[in-house]
């Protein structure tokens, strides 16, 4: 079988980095995505070898995002077998304080450009017989998790349409995938926040980032419409959960998260002097 071509967003922070790298062992020619240029470089660099990896330096924030993505892919690598939807934003800031600006490029980032880029590709995944489309998504919208309201709506909004699009084509060879992703120790947008904040929290819950790579790869090799990447009986307690909607901000009182996420939600409105321009939301 001939090398697969990938596109990861996001791949400069967080468990972007991770994923590249599994999906690299995994003999994947590759284009890199996200705002940092140089961090996006040092990756290249360190992968590059044995399979061909490209970078482009690209706002997902931008309406014009997905198109130059779908059109550096065609340049660097031709056609693309595998695209891994993981760039967010998450400003961890009370809702009514939020710009409409902040928001839409919160929906920007998280859903529109994984939804434009995924109906770019699309054609030629279903052309050659074989595309895997990974979205990756959080449980941030089941567990009411505090200050989230639209990040959780932009990522139960990915997994909606990794069903959809995962029951429609299933026929085809091409499939989607959410990742469904509880904390994430020592990467991300989670570990960033606690270092720039100086606040601590318990990892007890948490998974490595390796742990979401790893599922990434499965994904590809064994597609799904869903896969919970958590502790303990992630499906279980999503189900409840769901079930049970006061369940969710129950656990986040009892584990401290509710505080933990008010604390931050006070250290960033007390650095906003004016309201930040959209692009101010960290990158995941």
């Amino acid at each position: 079988m001939e090398p697969r071509n990938a596109i990861v967003t996001g791949a400069s922070h967080g468990i972007g980095p991770y994923i590249a790298r599994a999906l690299a062992a995994r003999q994947m020619n590759m284009l890199l995505v996200a705002r940092s240029d140089a961090e996006l470089a040092r990756l290249a660099a360190e992968l590059g070898g044995a399979v061909k990896v490209s970078a482009a330096a690209i706002d997902l924030g931008s309406p014009q995002a997905a198109r130059q993505v779908a059109d550096a892919a065609a340049a660097e690598l031709g056609s693309v077998d595998v695209l891994v939807n993981n760039a967010a934003t998450e400003p961890q800031t009370r809702f009514h304080v939020l710009t409409p600006a902040e928001i839409e490029y919160v929906l920007q980032v998280d859903l529109i450009s994984p939804l434009l880029l995924a109906r770019l590709l699309l054609p030629g995944m279903l052309e050659r017989g074989y595309g895997r489309i990974v979205n990756v998504s959080s449980l941030a919208g089941h567990t009411s998790f505090p200050h989230t309201e639209a990040y959780a709506a932009a990522k139960d909004g990915l997994t909606a349409f990794s069903r959809v699009l995962h029951s429609d084509y299933r026929r085809t060879g091409v499939s989607a995938t959410s990742l469904i992703l509880g904390p994430v120790k020592d990467a991300g947008v989670s570990a960033r926040t606690l270092a720039e904040t100086g606040l601590t929290a318990s990892t007890a819950f948490s998974v490595s980032p390796h742990k979401v790579a790893a599922a990434t790869v499965r994904a590809v090799d064994k597609p799904k419409p869903e896969m919970v990447v958590s502790v303990g009986p992630a499906r279980v307690l999503k189900a409840l959960m769901d079930y049970f909607p006061r369940l969710g901000p129950r656990l986040n009182r009892l584990s401290g998260a509710d505080s933990l996420m008010t604390a931050v939600a006070d250290h960033r409105e007390a650095a906003r002097t004016t309201p930040a321009p959209p692009n101010n939301a960290q990158p995941v």
